[in-house]
């Protein structure tokens, strides 16, 4: 199994222009590590169409979708719309829009369906509430992952991403305060755990789990020793294609070094 790296630039770059520089920067370099590696890059949606002419080793992706196919929803994008652009994932259950937009757990699971329906592949992350603490994650992964996978056939749950992504772990939060690689660890472990008794061990054990909590180059060999983590949900280092090229390269490497 490949190592996924995802790329969430959230609401940056401020031009077209630097989105495009910043996305080359990555693309001209992915040729390097497609083997053992695969990259998903979600820009904001403007910039999806511009980015689709270039992209050939990076799969696109975008940072949310609205549930319906179409609709009076003003400021939304389906994921109908999506596919038109060559975009293959979604990013959903973002902590961001749990917090800052009330998105709740059934409204994730809506979305889920909704890019299932179309064949997209929907990386959700797990993780994300305000309360949360290191002593109550378990708890609250759990809630989240049943809530997310309600009513799915296994064949589709099979389908789907799952991200940790501790809420106190990531920089643009007050208060944060780095995870422990054993931490993120054994909270995957709980995500693969989850998933084996709905979809099996042979297919849970092939399904990727990432970590996303401020991944960046000082710290990402912090994550990718440990076999259990599959990858990251990348943010502020992916705005920067050195920073992140690094975190690439050392997922690249520990996949090398353990086949």
């Amino acid at each position: 199994m490949k190592k996924l790296i995802v790329a969430n630039w959230k609401m940056n770059p401020k031009t077209s222009d630097e989105a495009r520089k910043l996305f080359l920067g990555i693309e001209h370099r992915m040729h390097f590590f497609n083997d053992k590696a695969q990259v998903v890059l979600c820009p904001p949606f403007i910039y999806l169409p511009q980015l689709s002419l270039y992209s050939h080793h990076i799969r696109l992706g975008a940072q949310n979708l609205h549930a319906k196919d179409s609709g009076a929803f003003t400021g939304e994008v389906s994921v109908a719309q999506l596919s038109g652009l060559r975009v293959t994932h979604v990013i959903l259950g973002h902590s961001e829009r749990r917090i800052y937009f009330g998105e709740t757990d059934s409204q994730v699971r809506e979305k889920i369906e909704a890019a299932l329906r179309h064949k997209m592949i929907p990386v959700v992350c797990l993780g994300g509430d305000p309360k949360a603490s290191k002593g109550t994650m378990k708890r609250l992964v759990t809630k989240q992952f049943k809530a997310a996978v309600n009513g799915l056939d296994k064949k589709l749950v099979g389908k789907i991403i799952f991200v940790y992504e501790p809420i106190w772990a990531i920089s643009t939060f007050k208060n944060a305060e780095p995870a422990t690689g054993e931490h993120a660890a054994e909270l995957t472990l709980h995500i693969r755990d989850l998933l084996e008794k709905i979809v099996g061990t042979v297919h849970a054990a092939n399904m990727p789990i990432l970590y996303g909590g401020s991944v960046n180059k000082a710290n990402v060999h912090e994550f990718s020793k440990f076999p259990t983590i599959d990858g990251a949900l990348v943010g502020a280092a992916s705005l920067d294609s050195d920073n992140f090229m690094t975190v690439v390269k050392e997922f690249h490497r520990e996949s090398i070094h353990k086949t």
